[in-house]
């Protein structure tokens, strides 16, 4: 069985514990704990190459953190979890390349086919 490498990020060591056990539970699942504070936590996760990076939604999960794990990590989906406010945001790097204006029209309307780059 191919197991997925998820990286959870968080500064909150109970929180982690918790998701950490019930993300291992789930068959196909390898999971690291990373603290969001850590010096060289992009490199981090770069050495553990995540197909999923979880984050504390309270440790600073900014847009720009968001994308740079993101362009650092283009194959690994991105989910915040907002715990206060129950949610779950899932960010994933899509890069479409298209030639002519036909293809800009369908990209502004939402009709874009998803052709890799």
């Amino acid at each position: 069985m191919n197991r997925k490498r998820v990286v959870l990020v968080s500064n909150r060591s109970v929180l982690a514990a918790g998701i950490q056990h019930l993300l291992e539970d789930m068959s196909g699942l390898e999971v690291s704990v990373v603290p969001a504070d850590a010096a060289d936590l992009q490199g981090r996760l770069q050495g553990l190459a995540p197909q999923a990076i979880v984050l504390d939604g309270e440790d600073a999960a900014t847009s720009a953190v968001i994308t740079q794990m993101l362009e650092q990590q283009p194959g690994a989906r991105v989910i915040v979890l907002g715990v206060q406010h129950s949610n779950i945001e899932v960010y994933s790097l899509k890069r479409v390349l298209h030639t002519d204006v036909a293809a800009l029209l369908e990209a502004i309307q939402g009709k874009v086919s998803h052709r890799r780059e």
